[in-house]
C-alpha cells in the first residue's frame, strides 16, 4: 500500500483553494435563510453542511428540497444521539467533523445563520482573499462587527445586509463579545470544530509541525490563538482583510420573535432577553461594506426561485407566519410589559438610545486620546524651552509579541483619569507606645523581592486608596488573576502579599493580584476604570491562557471580573453571585458588602461568565446561602464542584488537607477533570475539619449510634484527639428515639 509520508500531507494542505465549505446550523431562519445562502456562494464558499434542529416554520423542508437540488447538504439534528452532546451547536460540530465533505475540504468556515463573512479586499470574494494571506496560512480570525436594529422597527421581507448599517466600531469595545472572532481554516490540522474557532491537534502548532493563524489584516496570531482564546484586543484585531457582520439584534419585531423562539446553538431561550439587547443592539458607528452586494443577492434568490419554485412558496409562507406570530408577540407583550415594549417600538426610545451610545464613542475615544502616550519630540515640541518634557505613559504594557523585552512600570505611576485626593489632615501625635506593644519590624513583601532579586524582575506595584494591584511576569503560558478574600482587608503589614501568591510562584505563572484596602466587595468605580485600561492595554491577551480565582469576596471578583477577558477560565470558591438587595434579598451575610453600592457594572457575577471558556465552582451544598449563589449561575460553561461538609471555607478546607495547588493547577492546566476532583475529595474524609463536620451534624440529629461508631473510624485512622472529641461530645446526648 502506497501510504503517503505525514510530511506530505502536511504541505499538500495549502496547495489548493478549491473546495470552500460552510458548516451551520438553524433553527427558524426561513424568512432569512436564502439570503444567507445566495450572499455565501456569491462571494466564493460552495459547498454548505447545514443541520436543522426543531423547526416549525418551514426551513426543515426548505433545506430538503435545497439538498436534493445539490445546493446544500442538510442533516436533521434535532434528536439527541448516544454520546453526543445535548447542545445542539455543539452536537452538530461533533457530527461535522467527521463528515468527508467537511475533511475533503480546503477551507472551513463555521458560521451561524445571521452572520455574514465579508471580505474587505479586492472584488470582495474569498479568491481575492486568499490572494493576499500570507503563504501557508492555516487559519483566519475574522473579528465579529456586531449590528443593532440601526433603529428599523418592522419586520420586512428585504435583505439583513441592505437594512442594518450601524455597527460596533473597531477601537472601543461596548461589550466582552465585541472582539469575538469566527474563524475560516484548514481542516487538516484540526481536531474539532468550535464556535468561534476549532480545537487543533496537540502537536500542531509545535515546531516540527508549524500552523500559521493570522488575524483579519493578516498578521500572525498564531500564539494568542493557537489553545483557546476566541477573543482579541482592539489592538489585536485586524479588518483589512475581512471580518463577520453579525445581525444579532435585526428589527425590534424580530429580536422579539428571537426572544421568543430561543437559537439553534442554545436550548436555553432565557439567553435571549433584554441583558442580551442592552448589551448587542450595538448601533454606534456606518458599515456598508456589504451593501456592494445587495442586489446581486436579490437576483441570485429570484434566479432559485425561478429554478425551484417550491422554495418561493415555502419562503412566502415562512414570512406570513413569521408576520402572524410576531403581531401575536406584540399584542401579548403590550398588554404584560408595557415599558418593555415601549424600549423596542417607540422610535424616541431608540433613537435616544443610538444617540448615547456615539455620544459614549465620542467621549471614550476623547479620554484615550488624554492618555495616550506622548512621544518625547512632541513633548518637547509642546513645552517651553526651559521646561522639562513631561512624558504621560499608559497604566500598563502595550501588546508584545512572544520574544519582546517587557517593560517596567514605575511604582510610583498613579492611575491617570482620577484626580488624586488632598492630602489628608496629619495624624495627631499620640505618646509612643509600650515596649512590648511595638509591631514586629517591617520586611520586605516576598513580591518585591523576587521583583528585584529572582529571574523574574519585571512588573509592577499601583495602589489606590481602597486597592492596589500588584503583577509579576513570568511565563508567558499562563496568567494567575487573583482577589484577596474579606480575611485580608485588615492585613497592614508591609509583607502582604496577593492571594495565591507562592502558589502563582512556585508554579511559575505570572499574576495579576488584586489586593482589598476595604471590606466592599471590590464595588469601586476607580477599580472598574482601571482594569478595563489593563485589558484595553492588552494585559490579558499577552497570555495563552487566563485563570481568575478566589474564594468568597474574592470569589465574586473574579466570576464578575471575568468578563474583561473573554475566554478565560474561573476557578471560584464559595462565591457569593452578587450581594444586591434587589437580587439576592436572601443573603443576611456580610454587612459591609451588603451596603456597598451595588448599582453599575460588574453587580452580578453569574451574568459576567457566559463569556468564560470554563467557570469551576467549588462550594458546600450543605451551606444554603452558598448553594443558593451558586445556583444563580447557568450555561453550558459551568462546572458545579460540591464539597459537603467543607462549610463556607472551601479553599481552607482544601488546603488543610494539601489539596488546594492541586486542585488550582488541576484545573487551570486541564490535568483534573470533574472525577478526579472528586477522588481528590474524597481522600479528606480523614481530615479533622471533616470529621468535626461530620460529628456535628449527626449530633445535630441526635444520631448516638453513629457518633460513636464516627469516633472508632477516627482512632482507627490515627486521628485519637478528633475520636476523643467525638466521645465526649456524645457523652451526654440522649439516643434519638426511634
Amino acid at each position: 500500500m502506497n501510504v503517503r509520508p505525514r510530511e506530505q500531507e502536511q504541505a499538500a494542505r495549502w496547495k489548493s483553494n478549491a473546495i470552500r465549505t460552510v458548516v451551520t446550523t438553524i433553527k427558524n431562519e426561513g424568512p432569512f435563510l436564502l439570503e444567507w445562502l445566495c450572499y455565501h456562494r456569491l462571494i466564493g464558499f460552495n459547498r454548505f453542511v447545514i443541520y436543522s434542529n426543531d423547526c416549525t416554520d418551514g426551513t426543515h423542508e426548505m433545506l430538503q428540497i435545497l439538498d436534493a437540488a445539490g445546493i446544500v447538504s442538510h442533516y436533521d439534528n434535532g434528536t439527541l444521539l448516544p454520546g453526543l452532546p445535548e447542545d445542539p451547536q455543539r452536537r452538530a460540530y461533533s457530527r461535522a467533523i467527521a463528515l468527508p465533505e467537511v475533511q475533503n475540504s480546503d477551507w472551513v468556515a463555521v458560521l451561524d445563520g445571521d452572520e455574514f463573512f465579508t471580505v474587505n479586499v479586492g472584488e470582495g470574494t474569498l479568491d481575492d482573499l486568499f490572494a493576499a494571506l500570507p503563504p501557508r496560512t492555516d487559519a483566519v480570525a475574522a473579528q465579529w462587527r456586531i449590528f443593532g436594529n440601526g433603529g428599523v422597527i418592522p419586520f420586512r421581507d428585504d435583505l439583513q445586509i441592505r437594512q442594518f448599517t450601524l455597527a460596533s466600531p473597531k477601537d472601543v469595545p461596548f461589550t466582552h463579545s465585541q472582539f469575538a472572532v469566527k474563524s475560516m481554516f484548514r481542516p487538516l490540522p484540526v481536531q474539532q470544530l468550535g464556535v468561534h474557532r476549532p480545537v487543533f491537534k496537540n502537536f500542531y502548532g509545535m515546531p516540527a509541525h508549524p500552523l500559521l493563524f493570522v488575524n483579519g489584516s493578516g498578521e500572525d496570531v498564531t500564539t494568542p490563538l493557537l489553545r483557546s482564546r476566541w477573543t482579541t484586543s482592539p489592538k489585536m484585531a485586524g479588518y483589512d482583510l475581512c471580518h463577520v457582520n453579525h445581525y444579532m439584534i435585526r428589527s425590534s419585531e424580530v429580536f422579539l420573535m428571537k426572544r421568543w423562539r430561543g437559537t439553534a446553538n442554545s436550548s436555553n431561550a432565557e439567553r435571549i432577553n433584554f441583558d442580551y439587547y442592552d448589551q448587542h443592539n450595538l448601533n454606534v458607528v456606518p458599515e456598508t461594506g456589504i451593501t456592494r452586494w445587495a442586489d446581486r443577492v436579490d437576483e441570485a434568490r429570484a434566479e432559485l426561485f425561478g429554478l425551484i419554485p417550491e422554495l418561493g412558496g415555502l419562503h412566502a409562507t415562512a414570512i406570513e407566519e413569521y408576520r402572524k406570530q410576531i403581531d401575536r408577540l406584540k399584542a401579548q407583550l403590550q398588554a404584560e410589559a408595557p415599558d418593555q415594549y415601549a424600549r423596542l417600538f417607540d422610535p424616541a426610545i431608540l433613537e435616544a438610545e443610538t444617540r448615547r451610545r456615539q455620544a459614549e464613542l465620542k467621549a471614550r475615544r476623547e479620554r484615550a486620546e488624554a492618555t495616550r502616550p506622548v512621544a518625547l519630540d512632541e513633548a518637547e515640541a509642546a513645552a517651553p524651552a526651559q521646561a522639562r518634557p513631561v512624558i504621560r505613559s499608559p497604566i500598563l504594557l502595550t501588546p508584545l509579541h512572544a520574544d519582546a523585552v517587557v517593560p517596567t512600570m514605575p511604582l510610583s505611576a498613579m492611575t491617570p483619569w482620577v484626580e488624586p485626593a488632598a492630602d489628608p489632615a496629619p495624624a495627631p501625635e499620640t505618646a509612643a507606645a509600650p515596649a512590648e506593644a511595638e509591631p514586629r519590624p517591617d520586611v520586605p513583601p516576598q513580591w518585591l523581592i523576587d521583583l528585584r532579586r529572582s529571574p523574574w524582575r519585571r512588573g509592577f506595584y499601583h495602589s489606590e486608596e481602597e486597592f492596589a494591584a500588584l503583577h509579576v511576569e513570568r511565563e508567558r503560558a499562563h496568567l494567575f488573576v487573583s482577589f484577596d478574600n474579606l480575611s485580608q482587608v485588615g492585613d497592614e503589614q508591609i509583607d502582604r502579599e496577593a492571594w495565591g501568591y507562592e502558589f502563582a510562584r512556585k508554579s511559575n505563572w505570572s499574576q495579576l493580584g488584586i489586593f482589598a484596602f476595604r471590606a466592599n466587595w471590590f464595588r469601586n468605580d476607580v477599580l472598574f476604570d482601571y482594569l478595563r485600561h489593563l485589558r484595553d492595554s492588552g494585559l490579558f491577551a499577552r497570555y495563552q491562557t487566563v485563570t481568575f480565582s478566589g474564594t468568597s469576596m474574592g470569589a465574586y471578583a473574579a466570576c464578575a471580573f471575568s468578563s474583561l477577558a473573554p475566554g478565560a477560565q474561573v476557578i471560584a470558591f464559595s462565591p457569593q453571585s452578587t450581594l444586591s438587595p434587589a437580587l439576592v434579598p436572601w443573603e443576611t451575610r456580610f454587612p459591609s458588602g451588603r451596603l456597598a453600592n451595588w448599582k453599575g457594572d460588574f453587580a452580578d457575577a453569574a451574568g459576567e461568565t457566559a463569556s468564560a471558556e470554563r467557570v469551576f465552582l467549588i462550594y458546600d451544598p450543605l451551606e444554603a446561602a452558598d448553594r443558593a449563589h451558586v445556583d444563580r449561575f447557568s450555561g453550558p460553561n459551568i462546572t458545579f464542584l460540591p464539597t459537603p461538609l467543607a462549610g463556607h471555607k472551601t479553599a481552607l478546607r482544601l488546603r488543610q488537607s494539601e489539596l488546594l495547588s492541586k486542585v488550582v493547577r488541576g484545573l487551570a492546566t486541564r490535568t483534573l477533570d470533574e472525577a478526579g476532583f472528586h477522588s481528590l475529595y474524597r481522600s479528606a474524609r480523614m481530615q479533622p475539619w471533616y470529621l468535626d463536620a461530620l460529628g456535628a451534624r449527626l449530633l445535630d440529629r441526635r444520631r448516638l449510634d453513629w457518633v460513636l461508631r464516627l469516633s472508632r473510624i477516627a482512632r482507627q485512622n490515627g486521628r485519637p484527639n478528633v475520636a476523643r472529641m467525638l466521645e465526649a461530645r456524645a457523652a451526654g446526648l440522649e439516643p434519638k428515639s426511634r
